[in-house]
């Protein structure tokens, strides 16, 4: 007998199912299992369905065609959400909701797919990641940059790449699949809104790349096989009021106030290596009062590239650090904010442990490299 594998497919809106509406923009649409998914023989053997599945308790599945990737028969099922949104229009909410719906089917898929829209995927994966606390399973998250509706759509390889690293491949962490590879979740940017490879690790090697085969290297992952438990711990809290802040030339000490009041944390995106004016002290006296009344602010450069040290390079970024502002290694800005609102919300840490949190590589998020050395 056949050996099977079951992925959730959970679709929340995005690229990947928009057709253009009266207006001819594009908006999210309803029921793409039937009007689209179903009719692709990429995505869907029906004579299969039909010999096994259909009128069986099974019958809500899609099956993938048999490939050269497995011997095993990979089923999916589409939990396609009630509102489906643009990702602009995501909120805290929206990943908590996703998230729990991973726990809640956890034990009865062998891996998950989230649909999701390009523009704050890089947000989202870092959200989750950070809020499965441990999972045991693959967690794929991955979209279109063109709609599945279009003949010339990425989303049909995106989507099945997804299912297969989800069905097949142990990596216990969040990831995203796009054009040709997988990467990290805490490491991801969206780095194109126009080609079809839309995403990147600039500071971290992707963990596969989809050719004639896929597998991945398990040196690239965090957890070996055998050392998590088969398990999905959820921490469903984040904390809201947190912000990211860019330094720019024409930066005030007004804005620096107006921003950081009422905020518990805030990501201050620095020039090149995580540095101020330093001229300008009225800047600086603005963060030192911010970090005294325990704002958790922490430094990440605006660079693509590289990373804000624990040591710093110049005078500017030791005044940061020396009024106590964290300095954010590689992490990218999404992965900063996301570990900020996922520490600021452990309520059962004082300030000084969630600074050490901060520091410390939980989820693959950075390399800290004065606790390597």
């Amino acid at each position: 007998m056949v050996q099977e594998r079951r992925v959730l497919v959970i679709y929340t809106g995005g690229t990947f199912g928009m057709l253009k509406n009266e207006k001819g923009v594009l908006v999210p649409q309803k029921n793409i299992e039937n009007r689209v998914i179903r009719k692709l023989t990429q995505l869907h053997d029906n004579e299969y369905w039909e010999k096994n599945l259909a009128k069986t308790d099974r019958q809500d599945y899609l099956v993938l065609p048999d490939g050269k990737d497995t011997d095993q028969k990979i089923l999916y099922k589409i939990l396609e959400y009630e509102e489906l949104k643009d990702s602009s229009d995501f909120m805290t909410d929206d990943w908590i909701n996703m998230a729990r719906d991973i726990k809640k089917y956890y034990h009865d898929y062998d891996g998950f797919v989230v649909l999701h829209g390009t523009d704050t995927t890089a947000y989202g994966a870092s959200i989750l990641s950070f809020m499965l606390e441990s999972v045991g399973k693959t967690v794929v998250l991955t979209g279109a940059q063109v709609p599945i509706f279009q003949p010339r759509s990425d989303g049909n390889n995106n989507i099945l790449c997804a299912i297969l690293i989800a069905a097949t491949q142990y990596i216990p962490e969040v990831t995203v699949f796009f054009g040709a590879k997988l990467f990290r979740g805490t490491r991801v940017k969206k780095v194109s809104n126009t080609k079809i490879y839309a995403f990147d690790t600039p500071n971290f090697p992707p963990l596969l790349e989809a050719k004639t085969t896929i597998d991945v290297d398990p040196k690239m992952l965090i957890h070996p096989r055998g050392s998590v438990p088969n398990e999905c711990i959820l921490h469903d809290k984040l904390c809201t009021d947190v912000y990211i802040l860019k330094v720019t030339p024409t930066i005030t000490p007004d804005i620096i106030r107006r921003v950081f009041e009422g905020m518990k944390g805030v990501v201050l995106e620095t020039y090149g290596n995580g540095n101020i004016p330093i001229k300008r002290k009225e800047i600086y006296r603005e963060i030192e009062r911010a970090v005294k009344n325990e704002v958790l602010v922490v430094n990440v450069t605006q660079c693509v590239n590289g990373m804000v040290h624990g040591k710093p390079l110049y005078e500017t970024g030791l005044l940061l650090i020396e009024c106590g502002v964290v300095p954010a290694f590689d992490m990218t800005s999404e992965a900063a904010l996301a570990k900020l609102s996922y520490v600021l919300s452990k309520t059962e840490l004082n300030y000084q442990q969630q600074i050490e949190l901060m520091k410390t590589n939980i989820r693959g998020e950075l390399q800290n490299p004065h606790l390597n050395a």
